[in-house]
């Protein structure tokens, strides 16, 4: 992206060109007064650090992952449970795992973290990290969640957000059915059963006659 071209405060991005200082927090605060308050120290330090410390560097890789059309892109490629709702116990750790392709054109930058966006916050951590990922690669990504002690339905929705805090990419929702332990408890007592009796050979019934079985009597002659 050509920043020159940019309706940018000219005078200000000169200033800012010409300012000749290794002061880090100088550099972030003009960062974030060129930008806008929008931008977070955070996401300052992160495109500063992506270009060496150059501010006029810096502002144009800004620029260009938030113009439209240069947002990285993901699809959901894998969720085991993403069409069933889990049906588990109170009080029950358990790790879900997806995974997840850039299906774009463009390489996902430092700092993205897959981010819980809403529903209910029945996840261990609210943010995940992530590495860079080239264009047509898949990674897979864990987190840990605990069940609710009360009974009922819950869900959770992640997104994967730049370090900017701009969302990309499909929506990945993991739906739970917490059941009281009795109904639980049942519930897989009758599936084992079931399991059980589908695996148990045929019983023999010998009161049953074999019509094709031929009986003789042993003192019969035959004329």
């Amino acid at each position: 992206m050509d920043v020159d071209n940019d309706p940018l405060d000219q005078n200000l991005l000169r200033q800012f060109n010409c300012l000749c200082t290794t002061d880090k927090e100088n550099l972030v605060k003009g960062l974030r007064e060129l930008i806008g308050d929008q931008l977070t120290e955070s996401a300052a330090v992160f495109f500063l650090e992506m270009n060496d410390w150059n501010m006029h560097r810096a502002v144009g890789t800004y620029f260009d992952v938030n113009n439209e059309g240069a947002i990285p892109s993901m699809s959901l490629v894998r969720d085991e449970n993403s069409e069933n709702v889990l049906q588990l116990p109170p009080n029950l750790r358990f790790t879900k795992s997806w995974e997840v392709k850039n299906n774009g054109r463009m390489k996902w930058p430092p700092g993205c973290t897959l981010q819980f966006n809403g529903g209910d916050s029945i996840s261990v951590f609210t943010s995940l990290p992530t590495t860079t990922l080239e264009p047509g690669c898949t990674m897979t990504l864990s987190t840990d969640f605990i069940t609710p002690s009360k009974p009922g339905s819950y869900q959770s929705k992640w997104r994967m957000m730049l370090p900017t805090g701009t969302y990309f990419g499909d929506t990945i929702w993991t739906l739970v059915q917490v059941e009281d332990n009795d109904s639980f408890q049942n519930e897989l007592s009758r599936q084992l059963v079931e399991s059980i009796n589908l695996g148990s050979p045929m019983q023999s019934q010998p009161n049953i006659l074999n019509p094709f079985l031929h009986h003789s009597k042993p003192n019969q002659k035959i004329k």
